[in-house]
């Protein structure tokens, strides 16, 4: 090799050296580089990197609101008055949630192991956050979920949002979470919040629902062939002899074709106003049906502090439609033939 040969090689590489340095550093600065270190953080139970690349307490915060939101709006057969109920006191549980679920993720980075809750007696507050973190937790669907990687990157303002993907294992499925994060001094990321939570959360309900369809439907089927309904009419009536409180009353005429006696049976009266907004009455009746065709009425008292039961109250339910669905059967011998209300119901 020549001299002029000799040089050029150790040129090209001194330029492959810092090209690969100049690639390492380029990468140590991206959310990629970032999302390895909180992987090994989780292996090695580092608290002090995850919480440093993980802001836990804003994402939990946030997440909560985002839950809150997409559960209001998903549930459309909720009575509004309900729904504000509800969420009046799921936001007074708001700070015993974040704290809940904020010493589960730094319990589960520290040691790998999830926190047991607490029995406090006369903690009944500490409880409900407890259960209602928990429920958090299962219906964001990420204890089923694995990621698959980076979708997209794109600069807002002091901030980046970075698009993961993550597949859920039950539904077979993937989605996108979009994550917001800010650049730290030493070029890592921290991620703040999941910014499009409450949008994913509506996608991955509607994606269950679906499933849960179609795991029903031959359920269902059995169901309304066992106990079929022929006709629906619904009433008010008065609930005590004052008059001053009322019930609904709806009146089925059914066939019953079963080899085993039936001692009761529970479902949902859907009714629907000419305007299309639709009131959900759940009901149960502890009424024993043999097989033939037979009529029973199904009472069910009207709460007047509910605005839509009050509206039913009031309302000519001859201008209703109304649709009835049973969901449970349970025999005299103690068998049940009953649709499943989560995926994960054997």
């Amino acid at each position: 090799m020549s001299k002029k040969t000799g040089i050029i090689a150790a040129i090209v590489a001194i330029v492959l050296l810092l090209g690969g340095i100049a690639g390492y550093m380029y990468y140590k600065r991206t959310p990629t580089y970032t999302f390895n270190l909180i992987k090994t953080s989780v292996e090695k139970h580092d608290w002090d990197t995850f919480s440093k690349h993980v802001d836990t307490k804003n994402v939990i915060s946030t997440s909560y609101d985002a839950f809150l939101e997409s559960a209001m709006e998903s549930e459309d057969d909720v009575d509004e008055d309900m729904k504000g109920m509800v969420s009046g006191f799921a936001k007074l549980l708001k700070p015993g949630i974040v704290e809940a679920l904020n010493d589960e993720v730094e319990q589960w980075v520290k040691t790998g192991e999830k926190k047991e809750p607490e029995k406090k007696a006369g903690s009944k507050d500490e409880q409900n956050a407890q259960n209602a973190a928990e429920n958090m937790t299962k219906e964001t669907g990420f204890d089923t979920s694995s990621f698959k990687g980076v979708t997209y990157t794109k600069d807002d303002g002091d901030f980046s949002l970075v698009g993961i993907t993550i597949e859920d294992s039950q539904l077979k499925k993937d989605f996108t979470l979009e994550l917001k994060m800010r650049q730290l001094d030493d070029g890592t990321w921290q991620i703040l919040e999941i910014s499009n939570l409450k949008e994913y959360l509506l996608e991955l309900d509607k994606a269950r629902k679906e499933k849960l369809s179609e795991v029903n439907k031959p359920i269902q089927a059995e169901i309304d062939q066992r106990l079929s309904i022929k006709n629906a009419k619904a009433g008010i009536v008065q609930a005590d002899p004052f008059g001053f409180s009322q019930k609904l009353r709806v009146n089925l005429s059914i066939s019953v074709n079963s080899d085993k006696a039936i001692a009761s049976f529970s479902g949902n009266i859907f009714l629907k106003s000419p305007d299309g907004k639709q009131t959900k009455i759940p009901f149960e009746s502890k009424r024993s049906l043999k097989s033939g065709d037979q009529s029973i009425s199904i009472d069910k008292d009207l709460n007047p502090f509910i605005g839509g039961e009050a509206k039913l109250a009031k309302a000519n339910l001859s201008q209703y439609s109304i649709t009835p669905q049973i969901t449970k059967l349970a025999y005299a011998d103690g068998t049940t033939l009953e649709l499943k209300t989560t995926l994960d119901e054997k």
